[in-house]
């Protein structure tokens, strides 16, 4: 675990998005419209729209990737 890492798993109830919401919101959020293929129809998306609470913090210039 990085330094600072909980070292127990840590749970966060967030709300589901709809993925035309979610879409709109991350393209926002870069600045930009993202096309259809980068969020797909097998993807789950949740969060708080208006930010705040998420279930990942990754340090600016580190990677992260999805488990499971």
């Amino acid at each position: 675990a990085a330094p600072g890492s909980p070292r127990r798993l840590q749970e966060l109830r967030v709300p589901l998005l709809s993925l035309s919401q979610c879409r709109k919101l991350y393209g926002t959020d870069l600045g930009r419209e993202l096309p259809p293929r980068e969020i797909q129809d097998d993807m789950i998306c949740a969060g708080e729209p208006g930010g705040g609470r998420d279930s990942c913090k990754v340090a600016l210039g580190h990677s992260w990737g999805e488990i499971g």
